[in-house]
């Protein structure tokens, strides 16, 4: 009797959110908590004061971030003339409290970023810096490194950075700033909202002049109904997300372009031109679709090309065979630009509180600035940030698939639609189009007496859940049929 209960306690944690992600974090040696001894230390910065930072506290800033955020990296305020633009981007000025090589600092560099999970955040710094103290909550002044950049007829024209205290005065949700954009009633907030969207109109157009790729990318987020109930709900595409986007990407290329021009050698964030293979292989699979005209992708116009096209269900693959063309973006102190972005200078500036390539970047910037010195760095800690990321991000795809395997065996989900997302010489891959999962359909294990269709990448398929490994989150899919006809 007490194994049967033995061998039932363990299926019922197979299904817990808690014990899957507990167990992911274990397996990948996250470091979780902090030492007493940076729990005492961290107590110091609340007896420090901003007497050296210059008072921008009459500046009506904002925090926009997702309802659930606590550490506020950013805060932003626009002022719109018929022709100029004034942005400030204000942002934590983490490097006022972690000094290079105290103890929170050595422990920041290991970890190399936050780790973001469904149910929980693992901070690069202890939460009384990045909730409270570092954080740009409401109504409390706050220590911030301010860049001050002004536009005319869509062109950077002058910036300024400034070591300062701001008072943001509102902390503002996505879905807030939609609404308050949308509403015509007038009040302080809302013409500040107003300026920001007049603001982003000429941004996006300084975004498509200089050919930024616009994939278009469909996210998920969980909602949890309680500690054991959840589901998987697809993100609203609010236009603020755009809004802080380019506001950020903005900051970002103005540091980049100020460090690099002074010969700093800082945690530059690279994204090099697509590989010879990966067009290649993109050719050949916008061939097998029947796709006629095929460019050369030499140049970020060819992959909007494709982007800008209204696509079906069907063929929205395109997005995804862009993206999986692209390279993987890296740090490094040398700067070599952003293809993505289709910039020739950029960093990661804007989130000092989670990022430690950020912290990096702010350090720079006050010694080349403030101090007239030259800060080094090392080619080796960028690898490390750049494997830390990497370890992030294949974290959060790991638990995904798991989360989606065990919302599949409770709610009992058998049959589902998809596009066919990689053909190898054993099987399909299929991308489920209800829920973001994919699943490995071998040609052995079809039933529909179809084996010898000419399957091609982004056609419409139906297909059965024929098993599902919880423990790994993967996922074998037979009775596979055609939603479209071959052309």
């Amino acid at each position: 009797m007490k194994r049967f209960q033995s061998k039932k306690k363990k299926q019922n944690k197979e299904f817990d959110i808690s014990y899957v992600i507990d167990s992911e974090i274990k397996g990948n040696s996250i470091r979780q908590g902090f030492s007493k001894g940076i729990q005492t230390y961290s107590q110091r910065f609340d007896k420090l004061n901003y007497n050296s930072h210059e008072d921008m506290t009459h500046i009506p800033f904002v925090t926009i971030d997702g309802e659930n955020s606590k550490d506020f990296d950013d805060a932003v305020f626009a002022e719109v003339n018929n022709e100029k633009i004034k942005i400030l981007v204000a942002i934590a000025d983490v490097s006022f409290f972690v000094k290079k090589g105290d103890p929170i600092d050595i422990e920041a560099r290991k970890r190399g970023n936050s780790f973001y999970f469904p149910d929980r955040v693992i901070p690069m710094l202890p939460e009384i810096l990045s909730n409270n103290i570092c954080s740009l909550v409401p109504n409390q002044i706050r220590a911030s490194l301010v860049c001050e950049i002004i536009l005319k007829n869509a062109k950077v024209i002058k910036y300024k950075f400034h070591r300062a205290k701001i008072l943001s005065k509102a902390r503002l949700t996505y879905k807030e700033v939609d609404e308050i954009h949308k509403n015509t009633r007038k009040n302080k907030i809302s013409k500040l909202v107003d300026n920001l969207f007049k603001a982003l109109e000429t941004l996006k157009k300084v975004s498509e002049n200089r050919g930024k790729i616009e994939f278009k990318v469909k996210e998920y987020e969980i909602n949890f109904m309680n500690d054991k109930e959840f589901k998987f709900e697809e993100k609203e595409n609010f236009k603020s997300y755009r809004l802080i986007e380019e506001f950020m990407v903005l900051a970002n290329n103005v540091v980049a372009t100020h460090l690099n021009s002074n010969g700093v050698k800082s945690a530059y964030r690279n994204h090099e031109k697509p590989k010879d293979e990966k067009i290649k292989e993109l050719k050949k699979s916008l061939k097998l679709r029947n796709i006629k005209e095929i460019k050369d992708f030499i140049a970020q116009e060819d992959f909007n090309f494709y982007l800008k096209k209204t696509f079906s269900k069907q063929t929205s693959f395109i997005s995804d065979l862009m993206l999986r063309a692209q390279s993987k973006a890296y740090y490094d102190i040398k700067n070599i630009g952003h293809f993505g972005l289709g910039l020739s200078h950029y960093t990661h500036f804007t989130s000092p509180i989670r990022r430690y390539s950020d912290l990096l970047v702010h350090r720079d910037l006050i010694e080349i600035i403030f101090n007239k010195k030259l800060n080094k760095n090392n080619k080796e800690l960028m690898n490390h940030l750049t494997f830390q990321e990497k370890k992030s991000d294949g974290l959060e795809r790991k638990i995904n698939d798991r989360l989606c395997s065990i919302y599949i065996k409770i709610n009992k989900k058998k049959f589902f639609t998809g596009i066919v997302d990689g053909i190898e010489n054993f099987g399909i891959f299929i991308k489920a189009l209800e829920l973001p999962f994919s699943a490995l359909a071998r040609f052995t294990k079809f039933h529909n007496n179809e084996e010898n269709i000419n399957f091609k990448f982004g056609q419409l398929v139906s297909f059965k859940i024929i098993r599902n490994n919880i423990k790994n989150g993967k996922i074998l899919a037979g009775n596979v049929k055609l939603l479209e006809k071959n052309e």
